[in-house]
């Protein structure tokens, strides 16, 4: 693997509350470590902006995506799409089909993943709770879908115990804290590893394997 590019909003980038002891990083930030201590040299690019929508993601940072010719790319997004509205699941089926498939006619392996809960959270009322959470699964039923459609590397957080537990979460509700990004990477890698994507996880934070 040469090159790992990194497509998405807030989630990808890292934004989040600090945890003492811990980096604030995304948890792409993470797995990039991680893969290059088993992969010298591989380069490693994160493109991702907070606040965008799908749409935004594809209109900003297909194309520089496509230029740095990876050969490894995650595409995660629909946060936005979801909490902002309006929520339309064929425009967000739409951008994120182009985005998958024109990274796989490049022939480079792809990432995604679906969308936390964010109702579990979230202080909403409570007809735009219900809202939300049928956005959500609209979304991640699309996820779902076209990760299979593509054969990508797929990460399924509502299979996992991350939306449970509240020390991992800032306080906005929505993103990951330092704690939260670091374990969601540590949830990540033995799912990349299973796809032979090598990864060398330390054993703690800070320290080798």
């Amino acid at each position: 693997m040469r090159h790992f590019v990194a497509l998405g909003d807030s989630f990808t980038e890292g934004v989040g509350d600090p945890v003492e002891g811990i980096p604030l990083r995304s948890a792409h930030d993470w797995l990039a470590e991680w893969m290059r201590a088993a992969s010298p040299g591989l380069r490693y690019t994160n493109l991702a902006s907070r606040g965008l929508r799908a749409g935004e993601i594809r209109a900003q940072q297909l194309q520089r995506g496509l230029s740095l010719e990876p050969d490894f790319v995650s595409v995660v997004a629909g946060a936005n799409d979801c909490l902002k509205g309006p929520f339309s699941a064929e425009r967000l089926r739409a951008e994120l089909n182009l985005m998958l498939g024109a990274f796989q006619s490049v022939g480079a392996r792809l990432f995604t993943a679906t969308l936390p809960n964010f109702t579990l959270r979230l202080e909403l009322p409570g007809g735009v709770r219900e809202r939300v959470g049928r956005n959500l699964e609209a979304a991640n039923h699309i996820i779902h879908d076209l990760a299979g459609r593509y054969d990508a590397i797929f990460f399924d957080f509502w299979e996992s115990d991350l939306d449970k537990n509240p020390a991992l979460w800032s306080e906005d509700g929505v993103h990951p804290n330092a704690r939260g990004y670091l374990e969601i990477a540590r949830q990540v890698a033995p799912v990349l590893e299973r796809h032979g994507i090598a990864v060398r996880v330390p054993a703690a934070q800070g320290e080798g394997r």
